[in-house]
């Protein structure tokens, strides 16, 4: 993934505990969002590459990955690139 990808929740991502009650809209292909900035945790307790998600609905502008985490900042097993739904 690089900055300007489309993206939304993986299946991993959408099962995470802040996540349960956007799991419809994730399912209906709502919940989308521009990767803006791949950030590199140089700290010594937490080497992690986050992914800085903009969410484009603004229903979704605080979503957190986990109750303590900054809004917007996930990991790379809880996103996947966005594919539009198919029209049925």
């Amino acid at each position: 993934m690089k900055v300007g990808d489309l993206v939304t929740l993986s299946q991993y991502g959408s099962n995470l505990e802040n996540m349960w009650r956007h799991h419809r809209d994730w399912q209906d292909g709502k919940l989308v969002g521009l990767l803006t900035e791949v950030y590199k945790s140089d700290s010594h307790w937490d080497q992690t590459t986050y992914y800085i998600v903009q969410w484009i609905n603004p229903k979704y502008k605080g979503l957190k990955r986990m109750m303590w985490s900054k809004s917007g900042h996930f990991k790379r097993s809880d996103l996947k690139m966005y594919r539009a739904p198919k029209k049925k």
